[in-house]
Formats: structure tokens, C-alpha cells, sequence
């Protein structure tokens, strides 16, 4: 398959493992979200106001939206290990990578629920999470398809 050459920040991030912080750190933000328990096990002197706010803010969403926003968490995860894997050009295996690294997180923030006061892993969750990113790989692959079709001159073998 042809490489892209890579002219733009939004396309691929410059050479340096330093870039591997931006998916790292999203991992990091998506799991602190989905682990807050909710507001009522955050009372007392052992937690911050801040982190009882923030608790009481996510969990004034209707369950429907909190179900809903895995589907766009996860296609963002899945879209920034791609943008970072492929800083040297595209390939199907670093595809794979990105996608593999997506699902796996995927279950593993739902499986450590179970360990959050008033939480549980759910079967609803995890399937907006798959489907965020299934979708994201999907329109990922179409993307770079066009982009090839379209601009072969920037294409390089």
C-alpha cells in the first residue's frame, strides 16, 4: 500500500514518541470520567469539592445521553492512537494497532467498574464504546481510501 506524505499536524504528528502522551493522557481523561462514583460516595472529608462537583455534573446527564457519549469517547480514542501510529505513514498493521489498543482499553474501562463504589460494568456500555470504535476505523480506512484515490500524486511507493 502507497504512503502519504505527511504535510499537515491534524494529518500525523511530527517524528517523537513524546506524541504517544496525547492518546496516553485521553486514556487517562476517559478513565477518570468513567470511574467517578456517583455524587452520594464522594460525601465526606476524604474527597475534594471539586471531584464531588464534577460527579454531580455527569451524573445530572439522563442515563440515555451517558449511554450515548461512549460511542463519541471512544471513536476519538481510536482516531488519536491512528493520528499517532501513523506519523511515519500508513499502514494496515498500524491500523490493526490502533484498533486492537481501542478495544482492549474499551472492555478494560468497563471491566474496572466493578470495582467502583455504585458503579457496574454494563453490556450497553461497552457496546457504544465497540461501536465508536468500529466506526472510527471504519470511516478512518474510507478516508485514507479517497485520499489516495484522489491525490495520487502525493502518494509514494
Amino acid at each position: 500500500m502507497p504512503k502519504i506524505v505527511r504535510k499537515s499536524f491534524f494529518s500525523a504528528p511530527p517524528e517523537g514518541g513524546i506524541w504517544m502522551t496525547v492518546p496516553l493522557s485521553y486514556m487517562a481523561f476517559i478513565q477518570f470520567l468513567t470511574g467517578l462514583p456517583q455524587p452520594q460516595e464522594l460525601e465526606g472529608d476524604k474527597f475534594e469539592e471539586i471531584l464531588k462537583r464534577i460527579s454531580q455534573e455527569l451524573y445530572d446527564y439522563p442515563f440515555w445521553l451517558q449511554d450515548l457519549s461512549h460511542f463519541p469517547l471512544f471513536f476519538l480514542l481510536f482516531w488519536l492512537w491512528a493520528w499517532f501510529l501513523n506519523r511515519q505513514g500508513f499502514s494496515p498493521r498500524k491500523m490493526s494497532v490502533a484498533f486492537w489498543i481501542s478495544l482492549a482499553f474499551s472492555v478494560f474501562n468497563e471491566l474496572v467498574q466493578f470495582f467502583v463504589p455504585s458503579r457496574f460494568p454494563s453490556a450497553g456500555d461497552l457496546m457504544m464504546n465497540l461501536s465508536g470504535v468500529i466506526a472510527a476505523r471504519w470511516i478512518y480506512d474510507r478516508a485514507y481510501d479517497a485520499c489516495v484515490r484522489n491525490f495520487p500524486s502525493k502518494a509514494s511507493a
